[in-house]
């Protein structure tokens, strides 16, 4: 019996470990998507967090969208942050964290979204929990005008 827990205790541990995108059966997976709806002008967007940093990207009539999925940790203290430019404007702010998660779960380990929306007037996340837009956040006069020199747009 001991034998028999030992293995199922290792194989439990292992799918913790999992090197596949999938998630393992104790952590849930979620996808940030942000969409632009500023018609007229480029916003640039630079998303990362302590371990992953996806370069810049720019939404625009051609691309209107950017999103990546994930498996939040087991503790629960996965977090990310986006970097936006736009003429004269900018703003930074955590996209996901252990406050944001509950606005975004849909009560399934694989179809937890959070979801934001690049508008004039500020950035907007819409509250899976009782389903509208809420404004997150304001932009803010820009400190410069330009990127910052390691700017380089990502494929």
């Amino acid at each position: 019996m001991k034998r028999l827990f030992f293995i199922v205790f290792i194989l439990l541990v292992l799918s913790c470990f999992n090197s596949s995108n999938a998630c393992s059966i104790f952590v849930t997976e979620f996808t940030v998507y942000i969409k632009s709806t500023i018609v007229g002008e480029d916003v640039t967007l630079r998303c990362q967090s302590k371990d992953d940093d996806f370069g810049y990207h720019v939404l625009n009539s051609s691309k209107v969208d950017y999103d990546w999925s994930f498996c939040q940790n087991f503790w629960g203290s996965t977090l990310y942050f986006c970097h936006f430019w736009r003429p004269n404007y900018e703003q930074v702010f955590d996209v996901f964290n252990n406050t944001i998660v509950k606005h975004c779960i849909q009560g399934t380990f694989d179809d937890n979204i959070c979801s934001y929306e690049v508008r004039d007037d500020g950035f907007y996340l819409f509250k899976q929990d009782n389903y509208v837009w809420v404004k997150w956040f304001d932009w803010k006069q820009a400190s410069s005008t330009e990127l910052p020199k390691e700017y380089t747009l990502s494929p």
